[in-house]
């Protein structure tokens, strides 16, 4: 009678266990969320190329490359089912006999105290679901909640998609999401390039990445590597002799590279580009114009420059006591190095990212308007910033004055280039597209280019250099302009004026062409990027602002036979769906496509699509004037460099701006110095002195790194070539001649010109 009470009090007890149970489970199913896992794409970032499609910068901590299931390499999927899920294509979402097994395995290893390689239970269905899913936390109920979810997706897809979504899921270190990253991330590969072992060792990080790493454990690493290729061997995916081979291998990994997660000017400005037109997708793959190795001269040669230079003016206070207060400055270019000892000719050195000593000549690094050595403002033990000039290091500072660079393709409009400041870090302001200033002499070339296309003025034309007294209009007082000099220089060409940059010979050009009509000139050739009148004469020698790129942009007109591009940085931007969203093209190609049904053939014809707003003609003469102030002009300095170069300096009242732009066959280099709250740069400083140093060392670097042999500014066909004297602008050929180009209508006018004043002298 007993043992029957017992059995009803057990029956109820198991009935109610199991009422308990349903209740529980129904619960958890409720809140479980929808298993439907074919619409899930693994949340990819926005992945920012340079022009050879190598990676600059990755938008966000998270590196994925996506890869379908018939592009993962065979070898991987068997590393990874070795290492996580042996009988993955037999179950059905879990392992009965695989959790025993692990129990019993991972008991056999604590005991031991000789094999860290704990075993884990649950299925690769598992830790996807726990992954996409549901959260990790350590709970009973999440675990029931992915059994059971595991069971649906297992019912619901195939294995061959299953594992696809989990080998682009999975996180494996150093950011890496999905095994194409991590491929890269560590072995900077291709996943299809890697070797076997290398494939069992992405496949033991899954595990735990930050235990695997060689440099923190290495025997670990590679006990776990080897163990994923015992398991490979056991589940005959290799043999015997390649697990002797491999196993014997060492684990040599890439040098984790943040670089590319650090935004700059250029990234900034692509990222602002495709947030300003809306692109609302989660992921883009971006083309850019950006060419690397001229992205570092041009940095290095703005940062060494301007360091250089502000040692004229400024005090040295660049010494840091410890190496974590100069690390808030670090950047690309310069060393950080530690003082080891002085004397009053070296100074030695120690480059903390190297090791290396070098002895810094106290003669070369005489600093501040007093020209302290060295050996007086550096003490030992003091933490320094060091750049490498021509083999030569020099002692540096953060700087306190700022500027920018661009190089842009005259042709396309392609930047390749831009550098918006001397450090992203401590200002991501961007200096190229945001910092607005007077243009001071750099507007003239326009002035000029106008003149001709009016055909009031010829290259040859003289003009008197004179003060002239203007008025300003009511309550202002009467503007008399300066050359820079002070001076005037009599009777100049038309192309010596422009050369030596004249201001008062400009102003009289302006003048006799109306200030309207210079105003409808900027604004056909969008000078200002917007229609503005200006009815002030200081406009004719640049005092309303304008910001580097937008002169850059002016310029190209005298490289590319007088056509407006728009300057771009993005090529390309695929979706993550592979579709094509942005594809700048800069040309029409008539007649390039056609079929076996086109009644005939047609030679292509191309044709840009940009609109024309000087001659061909004007826009070389032009060009030829600048070349000429490289040759004897304000551009001097530059003459003795071996390649065609034109250029033009710009300087505002008080040395507050200076700018300089070098023209060569290939691009527009555009440099703009000064502070960001504007003040005077230095006594009587110009663009030749600040600004043109800076491309002469860009343009140096260059031709050190890239070949131009024949390169060379494109001449039109109908410009005809004069000796001309450079003096009084007669066509002779007696001494002090150059060569100059005129059209045939300009020569027509120049003889009719000739006729008058002969018939003028018989009278």
């Amino acid at each position: 009678m007993k043992l029957f009470k017992y059995l009803q009090y057990i029956f109820i007890l198991f009935i109610l266990g199991i009422s308990i149970l349903i209740l529980y489970l129904w619960n958890v199913q409720k809140g479980l969320p929808d298993h439907n896992i074919s619409q899930y794409f693994p949340n990819e970032i926005t992945k920012i190329y340079d022009e050879k499609y190598d990676l600059m910068y990755h938008v966000g901590n998270r590196d994925r490359f996506y890869l379908d299931y018939n592009d993962i390499p065979i070898n991987m999927i068997n590393a990874i089912i070795s290492a996580e899920d042996k009988t993955f294509f037999k179950h059905q979402g879990f392992d009965i006999k695989g959790i025993a097994n692990a129990f019993i395995i991972n008991l056999k290893n604590i005991y031991s105290n000789n094999n860290n390689n704990y075993v884990g239970a649950s299925t690769i269905t598992q830790q996807l679901v726990k992954n996409i899913l549901l959260n990790k936390d350590q709970t009973i109920t999440r675990k029931i909640k992915e059994l059971i979810l595991s069971l649906r997706i297992e019912k619901d897809y195939s294995k061959e998609f299953i594992i696809e979504l989990y080998l682009n899921e999975i996180y494996f270190g150093r950011r890496s999401y999905g095994v194409a990253s991590a491929a890269f991330n560590y072995f900077n590969k291709s996943i299809f390039d890697l070797d076997l072992h290398e494939y069992a060792y992405l496949a033991a990080l899954p595990k735990g990445p930050n235990n695997y790493d060689p440099k923190k454990n290495y025997n670990r690493a590679k006990d776990r590597r080897n163990y994923v290729l015992k398991q490979m061997e056991l589940n005959e995916y290799i043999t015997s002799d390649q697990f002797n081979f491999y196993s014997n291998l060492e684990i040599e990994l890439y040098e984790k590279n943040d670089k590319k997660y650090k935004s700059d000017y250029n990234t900034d400005f692509i990222l602002n580009y495709l947030n300003s037109n809306s692109f609302n997708e989660n992921a883009f793959y971006i083309q850019s114009t950006i060419d690397q190795t001229l992205q570092g001269i041009s940095e290095k040669s703005l940062m060494d420059n301007l360091a250089l230079f502000e040692r004229k003016y400024k005090e040295w206070s660049g010494s840091y006591k410890s190496l974590e207060d100069i690390l808030k400055f670090k950047n690309d270019h310069w060393h950080i190095a530690r003082v080891i000892s002085k004397n009053p000719n070296k100074t030695k050195l120690s480059i903390i990212d190297s090791d290396e000593i070098i002895n810094l000549k106290n003669e070369n690094n005489f600093y501040g308007p007093n020209k302290i050595s060295p050996n007086t403002y550096l003490n030992i033990g003091d933490y320094i910033f060091l750049t490498n000039i021509d083999d030569f290091f020099y002692s540096v500072q953060p700087h306190e004055i700022n500027g920018s660079v661009i190089i842009m393709d005259p042709f396309n409009g392609d930047i390749v280039s831009m550098v918006g400041g001397v450090n992203y870090d401590m200002s991501n302001f961007n200096r190229v597209t945001q910092a607005y200033r007077q243009p001071g002499s750099s507007i003239k070339p326009f002035i000029y280019a106008h003149a001709l296309e009016t055909k009031k003025f010829l290259p040859n034309t003289l003009i008197l250099d004179s003060n002239i007294l203007l008025d300003q209009g009511n309550n202002l007082p009467v503007w008399i302009p300066k050359n820079y000099s002070d001076k005037s220089y009599g009777e100049l060409t038309f192309r010596r004026a422009l050369e030596t940059s004249n201001n008062l010979v400009t102003l009289k050009i302006g003048l006799d062409l109306g200030l309207n009509s210079v105003n409808q000139f900027l604004d056909t050739i969008n000078f200002y990027n917007k229609n503005i009148t200006f009815d002030v004469y200081s406009t004719l020698l640049g005092a309303v602002e304008n910001n580097l790129l937008n002169l850059a942009k002016s310029y190209s007109i005298f490289l590319n036979g007088g056509y407006i591009v728009e300057p771009s940085i993005i090529k390309k931007v695929v979706s993550n769906e592979g579709e094509l969203i942005i594809n700048n093209e800069y040309f029409k190609c008539n007649y390039c496509s056609f079929s076996i049904d086109d009644r005939s053939y047609r030679i292509p014809i191309i044709e840009s699509q940009k609109e024309k707003v000087i001659s061909p003609q004007t826009s070389f003469q032009i060009l030829n004037i600048l070349e000429g102030a490289i040759d004897r002009g304000t551009g001097k300095s530059l003459n003795k460099i071996d390649y065609p170069i034109a250029g033009k300096t710009g300087t505002t009242n008080e040395s507050k701006d200076l700018w300089f732009f070098g023209l060569t066959p290939r691009y527009v280099i555009g440099v703009y110095v000064g502070y960001d709250t504007p003040r005077s740069i230095g006594y009587r400083e110009t663009g030749s002195s600040v600004a043109l140093p800076i491309f002469k060392t860009i343009i140096e670097n260059y031709l050190l790194n890239y070949e131009s042999i024949n390169d060379k500014f494109l001449v039109p066909s109908d410009l005809i070539l004069k000796k001309v004297n450079k003096d009084n602008g007669e066509i002779s050929d007696g001494q002090n001649t150059i060569i100059d180009y005129f059209t045939k209508e300009q020569l027509e006018i120049l003889d009719n010109i000739n006729k008058i004043e002969s018939i003028g002298g018989i009278n």
